[in-house]
C-alpha cells in the first residue's frame, strides 16, 4: 500500500511539474489576423495590483521602505496570483477569457506534431494558446513564466547579492531541465526572456524610484499603472526567439513540419516564411538590447540562432527597440 501511495504521489508530482512546461506554436497560422489584447491584459493586471493594495492595507503591512516590508509585498502578490496545479493564474485567466483573442492549438497539426518527447503524453495535451500583446505573438504560458518563474528568479537574485547573471544562469538551468529539455524536449529562450522580465517587474513593484506601489500615512496605494507593453517585446515570440529541439530525431520531425507550412504557403501563392527567426531584423534589435548578458556560452534570454542572425543584422544606432520596452535594462 505504501508503494502504491508513493507511486501515485510521484506520478502527480511529475505530471504537475510537466504541466508547467506547456509549449506554444507561434508559427502555425502566424500570418492570420489576431487582435491585440494588451488593453484587456493591462486592465486585469492592474485589478490584481489593486487587490494587492487592499490586502496589504488589510494585513497592516508596515508603511516603511525596509527590505522586509518590500519582501512581504512581493510575496503577497505572488501568493495572490501563483500557479494552480503548475498552470499560471494569469495564463489560466487568459485561456478562459473570451475577451482575449487567441489561437488555440494541440500538438496534432502543429509544428510539434510527433515532436514533444517523441510523441508520448505531450502529443495529447493542448498547447498554450497564441495571443498578441504589444504587437507581438506570444504564448499564454509566458504570462505564467513572468509571474511565477519571475518571482522564483527574483528571490534567487536577492539571495545571491543582487547578481542578475547568477539569477539568469539559474533560469537557463531550469529551462534545460524539468521546465523544458527534461519534460517536453524543448528549450525555449522566450520562456527565459519572460522569466527575466518577471524579475524586473518584482523589483519595480516597490523597490525602485518609480515603483507601482508606495505607502504614505500608513496606507498603501498604487501610484502608476502597469502595462505589458513595458515588458513584452519580440524576445517573447518563439517565431523570432527560436526554440531548441534537443533530440536529433525530434528536430528532424520539427523541421519537416515547418517545411510543410512553407510548402502550403507556396501552393497558395504566398511569399511567407516560417523558418525561425521569421524576422531577422528583430534579432538584430534584440541582440543590441540584451547583449549585456551575452557570453561565449550564449545568452540566458536569446537563442543561439537569434544571436547568430542578429550579428549579421545589427540594429541601427538609436534603433534597438522593436516594439520597445521601458523595462529592458539591467536593474540598477
Amino acid at each position: 500500500m505504501k508503494c502504491l501511495s508513493f507511486f501515485i504521489f510521484s506520478a502527480v508530482f511529475i505530471f504537475s511539474s510537466f504541466s508547467s512546461a506547456k509549449e506554444t506554436d507561434n508559427l502555425t497560422g502566424r500570418y492570420k489576423t489576431l487582435q491585440d489584447s494588451t488593453e484587456v491584459l493591462d486592465k486585469e493586471m492592474n485589478r490584481r495590483l489593486q487587490e494587492l493594495v487592499a490586502e496589504a492595507n488589510s494585513d497592516g503591512i508596515a508603511c516603511d521602505k525596509s527590505p522586509e516590508t518590500f519582501r512581504k509585498i512581493r510575496v503577497l502578490f505572488h501568493e495572490q496570483n501563483k500557479a494552480s496545479f503548475q498552470i499560471g493564474s494569469m495564463e489560466s485567466w487568459a485561456e478562459k477569457n473570451d475577451k482575449i483573442a487567441k489561437r488555440k492549438a494541440s500538438p496534432d497539426g502543429s509544428i510539434y506534431e510527433g515532436v514533444l518527447s517523441k510523441g508520448l503524453i505531450f502529443n495529447n495535451l493542448d498547447l498554450a494558446s497564441t495571443i498578441k500583446v504589444n504587437g507581438e505573438l506570444i504564448g499564454t504560458d509566458k504570462l505564467g513564466h513572468f509571474i511565477d518563474q519571475g518571482f522564483e528568479r527574483y528571490r534567487y537574485f536577492r539571495e545571491r547579492g543582487n547578481r542578475m547573471d547568477v539569477a539568469l544562469d539559474g533560469s537557463k538551468g531550469m529551462e534545460s531541465s524539468i521546465y523544458g529539455a527534461a519534460s517536453t524536449g524543448i528549450v525555449s529562450s522566450a520562456d527565459m526572456m519572460a522569466n527575466y522580465h518577471g524579475i524586473l517587474f518584482y523589483h519595480a513593484l516597490v523597490d525602485t524610484n518609480n515603483p507601482y506601489l508606495t505607502c504614505s500615512g500608513g496606507t498603501w496605494s498604487q501610484v502608476r499603472n502597469f502595462t505589458w507593453a513595458d515588458y513584452v517585446d519580440a524576445g517573447w515570440d518563439e517565431g523570432i526567439n527560436c526554440v531548441s529541439v534537443e533530440d536529433a530525431k525530434a528536430r528532424a520531425i520539427y523541421d519537416k513540419n515547418v517545411s510543410k507550412l512553407e510548402a502550403k504557403a507556396r501552393e497558395q501563392g504566398k511569399d511567407q516564411t516560417y523558418r525561425c527567426p521569421v524576422d531577422p531584423e528583430a534579432c538584430g534589435k534584440l541582440r543590441s538590447r540584451y547583449s549585456f548578458y551575452e557570453t561565449k556560452k550564449g545568452s540566458p534570454v536569446l537563442s543561439d540562432v537569434c544571436i547568430q542572425v542578429g550579428k549579421s543584422r545589427p540594429a541601427r544606432p538609436g534603433n534597438s527597440g522593436g516594439s520597445g520596452t521601458k523595462a529592458s535594462g539591467a536593474i540598477k
